[in-house]
């Protein structure tokens, strides 16, 4: 089976909001589990398949969801407090 370009890294990339992502386009239910896992608490829902494209700031970068095809663009699997299903989500958290 050939490496994955981007393995499932979840990371949070919300300011004043929950938002969680992963670059590459990723199984939503492999995606969600370490995302409600990582993130208990934080009522993650709607997992979406997007295309990012990074936009440099003096405090580091922002993610802005642009069409599929745009220059510099990359592929990102993510999801928002509240947002779609999230109590359903919420069952996926695997506990220590």
């Amino acid at each position: 089976m050939p490496e994955e370009k981007y393995p499932l890294d979840v990371e949070s990339v919300g300011s004043d909001t929950y938002i969680v992502m992963s670059k590459g386009h990723h199984d939503f239910t492999k995606f969600m589990t370490e995302a409600v896992t990582q993130y208990h608490g934080w009522f993650l829902g709607g997992p979406q398949h997007v295309w990012i494209k990074t936009t440099p700031t003096k405090e580091g970068c922002n993610y802005n969801i642009v069409k599929e095809g745009t220059r510099g663009a990359w592929p990102a699997t993510y999801c928002w407090e509240y947002a779609d299903g999230y109590k359903e989500w919420q069952k996926l958290a695997v506990t220590p």
